[in-house]
């Protein structure tokens, strides 16, 4: 691969970008970045896309490596280094934690597979900071789930379910996974699974396959296990968070490829037409393809492409049509509604859930017009077009809902959101009246996270955490 044909047709800026998000770049691909470097005009607009991108460390650490860095004026790099530096405090007190589980997961014979964002620091980029690691995501046996979970407890850990008032359980034919487990301070967050998306959407991803072809791994001088690079490829695909698209998801994709060079496309392929997720990589391909091209993922996208749907294939158009709007088009938005969700079912208090139904319902149907833009890959949209993207937008976030939970779990769980403001109102009345259960049996944010013996700015901060 010849370093012009990367990012081709953006700017400087932008193709500097991507360059330096090449864990491991030819002779060719130094020398194009450094071409770049030395064409930048505006070192701030670098640092902003970066930031967008959520890849402040990895292009950091490229430019230090290759002796670049001193070419960016000292206000920029005092940014640059304010997002590094505090990443990797974050992220050095999360491997930590994640080396101590896995040594005691070792222990007790527990097969734990590293996933994504944690596998790859290790394998592909030989560096625990390269990017915000929101969580310690892991793949476990369903019959060892009760075991990690014993093993949770004896760290300290506590379910974020048990802000709702609920125990952790396992619900395979309902999800794929337990609720996040966290520790007491924070610092270590654990996304536990025994699959790799939710048994309610439409894929079939054949696990007794995959766990024949897990591999021994030494993660951080920690034994552990980690999937085939093809599976790794397939969750990253069919993982991909539909708007979370900006050079810190896409990297992980074209860079595990180029490591691997050992990869069996064919094996791939016949993954995917067993799991029926032929959407999912389509879309996932093509926009990491448009930025770093792969000759494998060009022949697999045309394999897969005459079994994709009309709206996926005009979307991924229309995603990957503009370089400019594509890497600028990362939302974070379903994550607020997300979080939106998850402080509502946290209070009993009629007052509490009255704000966060509101901000979920106005995070859902009144998408502020930025965001608006970015669902809809716009460059410089004339007014209506603005409006059209408004307007839009709630059927985005809903497709996309329905997606990753299922097509009807989606709008029964906005329904229960109405029935449980007005059971809270409800139980309010009744509580004045001297009927039922007292006001003050009724807890909210604070007494959950006293339950817990965290303060709510403790319990803020968790959620905050989670990207």
């Amino acid at each position: 691969m010849t370093g012009t044909e990367i990012a081709a047709g953006g700017t400087a800026a932008e193709r500097l970008l991507v360059h330096a998000a090449l864990a491991d770049p030819s002779q060719d691909e130094r020398a194009a970045l450094a071409k770049l470097a030395h064409e930048i005009t505006d070192w701030a607009e670098v640092f902003e896309l970066a930031e967008l991108n959520a890849t402040v460390p990895l292009v950091q650490r490229r430019l230090a490596s290759e002796e670049l860095y001193d070419l960016v004026p000292e206000l920029v790099l005092a940014h640059f280094a304010g997002v590094t530096d505090h990443i990797a405090a974050v992220n050095d007190r999360r491997l930590a934690g994640a080396r101590e589980l896995l040594r005691r997961f070792d222990e007790r014979g527990v097969r734990c597979v590293v996933l994504k964002g944690m596998l790859f620091s290790a394998e592909i980029y030989h560096d625990p900071r390269y990017k915000r690691m929101n969580d310690l995501d892991i793949l476990v046996e369903l019959d060892q789930v009760d075991t990690v979970i014993e093993i949770y407890r004896e760290m300290g850990l506590f379910a974020t379910s048990e802000l709702l008032g609920k125990a952790p359980k396992v619900r395979a034919e309902r999800s794929h996974h337990l609720p996040s487990f966290v520790s007491r301070d924070g610092s270590l967050v654990v996304g536990t699974h025994w699959g790799l998306i939710t048994p309610l959407a439409p894929y079939t991803v054949d696990y007794a396959a995959i766990w024949k072809r897990v591999r021994r791994i030494d993660f951080y001088g920690v034994p552990a296990w980690a999937m085939s690079h093809e599976d790794n490829l397939h969750h990253l695909g069919i993982h991909l968070p539909y708007y979370k698209t900006g050079v810190r998801e896409l990297a992980d994709i074209w860079n595990l490829a180029r490591y691997a060079d050992d990869l069996d496309y064919d094996l791939l392929a016949g993954e995917i037409a067993k799991a029926g997720s032929e959407s999912l990589m389509y879309h996932a391909l093509s926009l990491a393809d448009r930025l770093v091209p792969q000759p494998e993922f060009a022949a697999l996208i045309s394999w897969i492409a005459p079994k994709i749907n009309r709206f996926t294939r005009y979307d991924t158009a229309r995603k990957t049509a503009d370089i400019h709007a594509l890497l600028r088009s990362r939302s974070t938005h379903t994550s607020r509604i997300e979080k939106a969700y998850t402080e509502f079912n946290m209070t009993a208090v009629a007052s509490e859930k009255r704000d966060r139904f509101g901000r979920l319902w106005s995070d859902l149907l009144l998408v502020p017009g930025d965001e608006a833009r970015k669902m809809s890959s716009l460059r410089d949209p004339a007014p209506l077009s603005d409006l059209g993207a408004r307007i839009c937008a709630p059927y985005r976030l809903t497709r996309v809902f329905q997606r990753d939970l299922g097509r009807w779990l989606f709008p029964a769980a906005l329904a229960k959101t109405v029935f449980d403001l007005g059971a809270a109102y409800g139980s309010e009345l009744a509580s004045r009246a001297g009927i039922g259960t007292a006001a003050a049996e009724r807890p909210g944010i604070d007494e959950y996270a006293a339950q817990l013996g965290l303060t709510r700015a403790d319990l803020q901060a968790v959620l905050d955490s989670q990207e």
